[in-house]
């Protein structure tokens, strides 16, 4: 009676999560993915030569980490002793908790292995006289338990769907399946293929490296739709916030391109303005007995540069608005006319803020057209900017840029030059998954 009720309990939590599935706005983030398997079972215990049916499921599952996530099964099946002896027949309505357990980081093909608990009812009926089990189970329906143990393989054919194959065996607590309840307990293998659809992209597919023209293509970018613009002194928001932008592709998103350029231009100079103001307030912490004459400085460089350029090229909002084509042209993939866009505001405007900013451009531009020599020499320049806050991002991509030719030693001196000076950068967790491909 326990079996029937847990049985019963979890049909209805089936239900309830299906329900609101689908009833979820996919815009919204979602842990949850359903789906379907079919495939083949057989059957082991006391008789001893036995056949395979055919079995079903529905499926949900909750990704509770990156590694591990629980699946909660309703399904159906069948149980026989084979086509040609055909003495009995056994039909199964299964609820099973899995707990299943990624072997791998997370990428387009995940092995997992599978623990669970599982109930069941199902029914005995005998096809032919022969039939070794008892003839009075029949016309009843029973209700049992198993342990689950198994394993199979996941691939993300989309961010959102994955083709499953897996295989468990359960054995039951109970000895009836094949009617004969006097030998040990009975067992059945599970063979099945099918899909899951998540609600929410679960990983993004690999890519080649010739195809990647961000350096941080990890995280995923939010759905920015309405959008506002960050508060320069907000710090902490607009850093969240500049990552967000940096690490933008080709993702799925209403946003238009000509909103996300602007957007992207403005945030790099807020950002560079934000840690040009945190180095000085810093310096100020450390020299207490310069603080007024720090500030001093800072204000006067502040009004300096603005009016220079606005006296030699027509004032700062020209740069801006060249930078914002350059990045335009270079999200468009137009790399050539992105280089020489970038090249102009690099020369026209030598002292900007953001013109280190150009020579990372530049670089990321000469790395999507795979001239990687000429982009390992456009990233080195931005070290020769005392203010760049784009030295982690150049370190980085001089060290897939060196991996790209094939020259390992120096593309693991980059990675590792990362991890030693910008222990405190996004990209540590990339640089970790490079020095690992390299051994």
């Amino acid at each position: 009676m326990k079996s029937k009720n847990l049985l019963r309990s979890l049909l209805i939590v089936a239900l309830v999560i299906a329900q609101n599935a689908f009833a979820q706005d996919e815009a919204k983030s979602s842990n949850l993915g359903v789906g379907m398997n079919l495939g083949l079972q057989k059957l082991f215990g006391d008789v001893k030569h036995t056949g395979v049916g055919p079995a079903g499921e529905f499926m949900a599952r909750f990704l509770v980490n990156d590694r591990f996530n629980i699946s909660l099964g309703l399904g159906y099946g069948l149980l026989n002793d084979g086509l040609v002896n055909n003495t009995f027949e056994t039909n199964l309505i299964t609820g099973d908790l899995k707990a299943n357990i990624n072997l791998l980081s997370p990428g387009r093909i995940n092995p997992y292995l599978s623990l669970g608990l599982g109930v069941f009812s199902f029914s005995y009926k005998q096809t032919k006289s022969s039939a070794i089990g008892n003839g009075g189970l029949q016309g009843n329906r029973f209700y049992d338990g198993s342990f689950i143990l198994g394993g199979g393989v996941e691939f993300m054919a989309t961010p959102k769907l994955a083709i499953n194959i897996f295989a468990d065996y359960r054995h039951t607590t109970g000895d009836d399946l094949d009617g004969f309840t006097f030998g040990d307990k009975d067992g059945y293998v599970n063979g099945r293929a099918g899909f899951t659809y998540y609600l929410s992209p679960r990983q993004s597919s690999p890519v080649s490296s010739n195809e990647e023209l961000l350096a941080t293509n990890n995280l995923e970018m939010e759905d920015m739709a309405g959008a506002g613009l960050p508060e320069a002194s907000d710090s902490g928001n607009l850093s969240m916030f500049e990552a967000k932008l940096d690490k933008l592709e080709e993702s799925d998103t209403g946003f238009s391109m000509e909103q996300y350029v602007r957007l992207k231009s403005r945030v790099d100079e807020l950002t560079q303005l934000i840690k040009e103001k945190e180095s000085a307030l810093e310096d100020l912490r450390m020299n207490l007995d310069m603080k007024n004459q720090r500030i001093s400085d800072l204000e006067a460089e502040l009004q300096r540069t603005p009016s220079t350029a606005a006296a030699s090229y027509g004032g700062v909002s020209d740069f801006s608005q060249g930078y914002e084509e350059a990045l335009r042209r270079f999200y468009a993939r137009d790399y050539d006319a992105a280089i020489r866009e970038f090249q102009t505001l690099r020369e026209q405007f030598p002292h900007h803020r953001l013109v280190s900013n150009c020579d990372y451009w530049i670089g990321e531009s000469y790395f999507g057209k795979g001239d990687y020599t000429q982009a390992a020499d456009a990233f080195q320049r931005v070290f020769n900017y005392a203010n760049s806050y784009k030295k982690d991002d150049a370190t980085i991509m001089l060290g897939r840029s060196y991996y790209n030719m094939q020259d390992l030693n120096t593309a693991k001196t980059f990675f590792q030059e990362l991890l030693d000076n910008y222990p405190n950068s996004e990209y540590v967790g990339k640089a970790k998954t490079w020095l690992g491909k390299i051994g």
